[in-house]
């Protein structure tokens, strides 16, 4: 590809964060293998938190005390949208499009008090032994956060040839390992194009 046409189409300043185009070219592949994961990852994590804070706090949690300001925040500018987009303002909506980031920073440690060990295990039941893996609250926010650090930069098209993101598949497959084996390999099958 022609140089000028690389610079209007892609941009200098984006490129000039790669060693070279072939940079570029191999992180849209590898950007293109993390979407189906991701997703799954994704839409797991919401509907597990919510499933699980309906019946321990109330099908309207959403609205209740145990949220903090910010994330009582992200909730009202997506209602806002939805009224704004002239969609139906229900709790399922606002679910649904609520960030990524606004469910991991539920393990966050100012949420210490919730994501309690017993409600860690009901969103993540398929979670290891304390002898074969001691999961806490501490480190799911560690890994979600990384995965949400490298779900950003794929979703807004930056680079993720980076040496901290080396092992994100093996993260990624690790917390849905924890939610379900038949989910994980649906997502490995998927991901491969082997969908029926």
């Amino acid at each position: 590809m022609k140089e000028n046409i690389k610079n209007r189409y892609f941009s200098s300043v984006r490129l000039s964060a790669y060693n070279s185009f072939d940079d570029y070219k191999s992180n849209l592949k590898i950007s293109k293998e993390y979407y189906i994961p991701l997703s799954i990852l994704e839409i797991g994590l919401r509907n597990a938190i919510n499933d699980c804070f309906s019946i321990e706090f109330g099908e309207n949690w959403i609205n209740s005390d145990i949220l903090h300001l910010d994330s009582i925040k992200k909730i009202e500018e997506v209602k806002y949208r939805i009224l704004q987009e002239q969609k139906e303002l229900n709790q399922n909506q606002v679910i649904s499009e609520l960030s990524f980031g606004f469910w991991t920073a539920l393990f966050r440690n100012s949420y210490i008090k919730t994501m309690r060990t017993n409600i860690i295990k009901k969103i993540f039941p398929n979670l290891p032994t304390k002898d074969q893996k001691l999961i806490t609250r501490e480190y799911m926010n560690k890994k979600l956060n990384h995965i949400r650090k490298f779900r950003n930069r794929v979703f807004h098209y930056e680079n993720i040839l980076k040496e901290e993101f080396k092992n994100i598949e093996d993260d990624i497959y690790e917390i849905l390992s924890y939610f379900d084996n038949e989910l994980l390999e649906f997502t490995k099958k998927a991901n491969n194009g082997w969908i029926i």
